[in-house]
């Protein structure tokens, strides 16, 4: 008798699991999206505006809870800040006092160029202290110490999140100080070695970032600004094809993630591969189209680590376009308005799960000003109740 009932028990935990093969293999999409991670829910959006945290106040906070995003970046250090690396307790209070203020996320904001040297031919007037002339190129063997107050902050930033029960942390990997050294080649002359040994240097640093966050914060969300993942001829030297300078630094961190099994999740921003602005709708549907093939293989071989965001700048009209948004594509869109970007915003609230808004003062956008947000925060919910509202993932 217990020989039948095993017999019939077995048979039907067999036959259970050839249905469940079944229906996956008849919906692999379905199948695919149930094996990813989803960190952030359905829908995430988040207001990227250069906030730095000793010039944040109530009234700041007050405003951007009333707004539409979900969380905010803030940077305890900005990118050209040479200063002591403050300690953890220093960045877990101030995330807790605003936490009083808000309910929404608030994110602690890493640069990279803490570790980049002086571009010798640039008059960059941020970049003259004597901190970032220690060395030449980047401190990628780590003997000028900047690479050590660098992961530090990181180490810290990733602490102070978990602490604070922020979802992860923000990281922007540009090279304010050294715009050129996107080159591999260029970057490995600087610091006198050959390209490939710049892109193990760069590799290590990535790996050394997932074991921090690892330790850390086991499950973070490290949301990049950009990856450059879609650029795998961004220079050919010599006939060979590299990648820009920080996409090493991203492979090595993801193939830690990958190797180790780690939990966390890497967001891929767009700031490069996507860009902040388009001439036209279907400009931007385009732009969109392309990175995700381009990005393809590296979403396959990163499945459930590695995800795409979406990003987009603002202006309130054309009269209030300064600086770098009256140049390009920001300039030459045929959007006249915040309200004509509304479509915009849509196409990337459908198109991404996780995106954030470049809140820059040049295009007239004050987050913080109720007079100038409240007409911002109306264009973008109204594109948020339209996108979600048709939304496959909203069903």
């Amino acid at each position: 008798m217990r020989t039948r009932r095993w017999f019939r028990a077995a048979l039907f935990a067999c036959c259970l699991l050839v249905l469940q093969n079944l229906i996956c293999s008849a919906n692999p999409a379905e199948s695919s999206q149930s094996q990813a991670r989803v960190p952030l829910g359905d829908h995430y959006l988040m207001l990227i505006n250069t906030a730095i945290a000793s010039q944040m106040t109530p009234d700041k906070f007050a405003q951007f809870e009333k707004s539409p995003y979900d969380g905010i970046a803030v940077a305890f250090l900005h990118a050209y800040d040479v200063s002591p690396v403050p300690p953890l307790a220093e960045m877990d209070a101030h995330i807790k006092e605003w936490k009083k203020l808000t309910r929404k996320d608030i994110w602690p904001w890493v640069y990279f160029n803490r570790m980049l040297a002086v571009d010798p031919t640039d008059k960059n007037p941020y970049s003259r202290d004597g901190y970032f002339r220690k060395f030449l190129g980047a401190d990628l063997d780590g003997k000028a110490g900047a690479q050590r107050d660098f992961l530090k902050n990181w180490q810290n930033a990733l602490a102070a999140a978990k602490g604070t029960n922020t979802p992860g942390i923000v990281f922007d990997p540009e090279f304010y100080n050294y715009q050129s050294a996107y080159d591999l080649a260029l970057l490995a002359k600087e610091t006198n070695i050959k390209p490939e040994q710049a892109i193990g240097l760069l590799q290590q640093l990535g790996a050394r970032m997932a074991d921090i966050a690892a330790e850390e914060y086991p499950r973070a969300v490290l949301w990049f600004m950009f990856t450059g993942l879609g650029y795998p001829e961004y220079k050919t030297v010599a006939g060979h094809p590299y990648y820009p300078s920080p996409a090493y630094i991203v492979f090595g961190l993801l193939d830690q993630i990958q190797k180790r099994q780690l939990q966390l999740t890497l967001v891929s921003g767009g700031e490069g591969s996507l860009g902040y602005c388009h001439e036209t709708l279907e400009q931007f549907q385009d732009s969109i189209r392309k990175r995700e093939s381009k990005f393809a293989p590296h979403l396959q071989k990163y499945r459930g680590i590695l995800e795409l965001g979406g990003t987009l700048t603002l202006w309130s009209d054309r009269s209030q376009k300064q600086g770098w948004v009256k140049d390009g594509a920001c300039g030459t869109s045929t959007a006249a308005t915040v309200e004509d970007l509304e479509p915009y915003l849509e196409l990337l609230f459908r198109s991404f799960r996780y995106n954030w808004i470049y809140g820059s003062g040049d295009g007239g956008y004050q987050a913080f000003v109720p007079m100038v947000a409240t007409r911002f925060d109306s264009v973008i919910n109204k594109a948020k109740a339209i996108a979600y509202a048709s939304s496959p993932r909203s069903r």
